[in-house]
């Protein structure tokens, strides 16, 4: 079981690392699969519990929302997420059951903003103007054709560095020291040691991240900006745990082996990443002394 997690894992990261580098469209088509994947995982798991996420229609709206921030006009984002809590509800006002097309409604509003925006956040972080102040990383950006936002990139590959490893600490110490529960009624295998050895591996990965990739952050601070995303890591574990246990399944698919679902997958990284956008943003708007 193991042996076919970790392999999982590293296709993962390849799949997930190598349209980053690139970055631009191709980062792009890239989200929107992970989009289209992952709401038809939520539309399965959600239906479940008797909810239906509006098949077409969801998909058009996450289209939507993606393509809305590549845009970068915050009026065009804001129209369409005006119409990702709208138009679903417009959809249900011919149901003559109401409750039923108002939880539908409601259920297709969630399912889109709970991956569009973070995914939609993750192409932002990515096309973050700026250079890298690594030299290695600068060349790699120039050789992809990305050198005016290989900085974009330095925090994303940041982003990616502290989850992942926080979820791996997390998963390996608390399966083989893990004794006290830290959820039993929302995710009865984790465990208090495993979620601090978590926190204690995002914290010296965003210490050593932003040595390793040339972010603008004082060690300490960097150790403690790995901390936060690590906790909101665990977070978003937590929520994706949540929606699982109210439908009643235990994965959301079987898309990636050892994993379960794409969304299973990813369910920290729709946390952090948004919030490693707003590190990224506060720490380019703070003058330099």
């Amino acid at each position: 079981m193991l042996w076919r997690r970790s392999a999982s894992a590293v296709v993962v990261v390849l799949v997930a690392v190598i349209p980053a580098l690139f970055g631009g469209w191709v980062l792009i088509a890239l989200l929107v699969t992970a989009g289209l994947i992952g709401l038809e995982e939520v539309a399965r798991a959600l239906g479940h519990k008797g909810y239906s996420v509006y098949p077409w229609l969801s998909r058009l709206l996450l289209l939507t929302v993606l393509l809305a921030t590549v845009a970068r006009s915050s009026t065009v984002l804001l129209l369409c997420l005006s119409a990702v809590v709208l138009v679903p509800l417009a959809r249900g006002i011919t149901s003559d059951r109401h409750a039923e097309a108002l939880a539908n409604a409601a259920m297709t509003s969630l399912a889109v903003l709970y991956l569009a925006l973070p995914l939609g956040a993750a192409g932002l972080l990515r096309g973050m103007s700026g250079e890298a102040l690594r030299g290695w990383l600068q060349a790699v950006a120039e050789f992809v054709g990305s050198r005016d936002t290989s900085l974009g990139l330095a925090w994303f590959l940041w982003g990616l560095s502290v989850t992942w490893l926080t979820d791996t600490a997390a998963y390996l110490y608390g399966s083989r020291f893990g004794h006290t529960k830290l959820v039993p009624r929302l995710s009865p295998g984790k465990t208090r040691e495993g979620a601090l050895a978590g926190l204690c591996a995002g914290s010296l990965t965003g210490g050593v991240g932003a040595a390793l990739f040339g972010l603008p952050l004082s060690p300490w601070l960097a150790l403690a900006a790995g901390l936060l995303v690590s906790l909101i890591a665990q977070i978003g574990d937590l929520a994706e745990s949540l929606i699982k246990r109210a439908v009643g399944i235990k994965d959301m698919g079987h898309f990636i082996p050892g994993h379960g679902g794409l969304v299973d997958r990813i369910d920290a990284l729709l946390f952090t990443l948004p919030l490693t956008l707003a590190l990224a943003t506060l720490v380019a708007e703070v003058p330099s002394p």
